[in-house]
């Protein structure tokens, strides 16, 4: 008898996540480069052909738990809802990520920091990491372009300028927790930095520079 597809989905889910989870504790316990993909589908319980059906490489079952922010932000702008102005939904997007760093449990906030760092650590990663950065924001990129009818550059230039937003985001974030600043303190000075970077977007560089 098949399952239903519903149920073979959340199957399939559970599965991949399953086998993200193990391989990260293996990742971050060891090294990248000390665990093989043949030891995660060991422990994880499964074939080296599943792994590699989920994860066609291993630097993409690095990160299979933390993918950069950059490879979902295109959906998220082309799902938002109807009518919503792009300036509104970055607005509402950028403070919903906030909230979630300052309520972001000890340990994960832990791990993701160890992430950061085996990344930076890792050439194979920090280039992996690189061309998925690149490839999300050619996405919003070509979202923008949809929307807006502009000259090319402009939609270019915008979504970098996005991009970088969120990309300052985590990492002052990260910046201000190893300098051992307080909850409360990272999230006023964070949210005056969104509020900045939305009023450039907003306006241009001739509101930077008013008196």
């Amino acid at each position: 008898m098949r399952q239903p597809s519903g149920r073979r989905e959340r199957k399939k889910q559970q599965t991949r996540q399953h086998i993200a989870s193990v391989a990260l504790r293996l990742f971050l316990e060891r090294g990248f480069d000390q665990v093989t993909v043949t030891e995660v589908a060991d422990i994880a319980d499964v074939s080296a052909n599943t792994v590699y059906n989920y994860f066609p490489t291993k630097e993409e079952l690095f990160f299979g738990l933390h993918r950069p922010m950059e490879t979902e932000l295109a959906k998220r702008i082309q799902q938002r809802q109807q009518g919503q102005t792009l300036l509104a939904f970055l607005r509402e997007d950028l403070r919903f990520s906030l909230e979630r760093l300052r309520a972001m449990p000890v340990e994960e906030g832990t791990e993701r920091r160890q992430v950061i760092q085996m990344i930076q650590s890792t050439p194979s990663l920090q280039a992996y990491s690189l061309r998925m950065m690149q490839m999300g924001e050619r996405e919003v990129e070509r979202v923008l372009a949809e929307e807006m009818h502009a000259p090319e550059i402009v939609p270019h230039l915008v979504a970098h300028l996005i991009l970088a937003l969120y990309g300052k985001l985590f990492t002052e974030y990260d910046a201000r927790c190893e300098s051992g600043q307080s909850a409360d303190e990272i999230h006023a000075a964070l949210a005056e930095m969104i509020s900045a970077g939305l009023e450039l977007l907003a306006h241009g560089l001739d509101a930077s520079y008013a008196p």
